[in-house]
């Protein structure tokens, strides 16, 4: 039982690959993250200007509170900015789940592959026992993938919950408006 230069070759490239998907995925997520952030900076410092404004305009001799409908505007825009921050980690989440099964398919395959070549020399008890391995990988595969898939479902289930959220939210801004 051995791995081949090409097997080690191509279990070191399919790892490195998947690798760079991940630091990707993380790369991508972070820059929508910093973009969603400076949007939301961009209003406050946008609001603090209008203030700022307001005062040096003389309008107010102190700082008001700003109008009921303002401040449900502000919650609604929080409330989208939050649904799409969940958004945007729950993509990544899912794509990462999906790099970590490929890595761990590839990771499988390479050895059902030397369980192969350890059948060719095995006697009748060998035999048995790489059967009993195999059965084991792929019960293993197999748990892996529902662990994964469960985990996806509840990344979905947060980000509809969110989505609820934000639009009850909305619909108070409507209301108020």
């Amino acid at each position: 039982m051995y791995l081949s230069p090409t097997d080690l070759q191509n279990a070191r490239n399919a790892a490195l690959d998947h690798l760079q998907t991940a630091s990707v995925v993380l790369i991508e997520t972070a820059g929508k993250l910093a973009g969603l952030s400076l949007e939301a900076s961009r209003r406050v410092l946008d609001e603090g200007q209008q203030q700022l404004d307001g005062l040096i305009a003389g309008g107010a001799s102190g700082l008001e509170p700003p109008p009921l409908s303002r401040l449900v505007a502000w919650r609604s825009e929080s409330a989208e900015q939050l649904r799409e921050a969940i958004g945007i980690i729950g993509d990544a989440h899912q794509r990462m789940l999906e790099a970590t099964r490929e890595q761990v398919a590839s990771f499988d395959q390479i050895l059902m592959r030397q369980m192969d070549r350890a059948a060719l020399s095995a006697d009748p008890a060998g035999e048995v026992a790489i059967g009993h391995v195999r059965n084991t990988i792929r019960q293993a595969e197999a748990g892996f993938n529902e662990l994964t898939d469960a985990a996806a479902r509840g990344a979905d289930l947060l980000e509809e919950q969110v989505r609820q959220v934000s639009e009850v939210l909305s619909s108070d801004r409507t209301a108020a408006d």
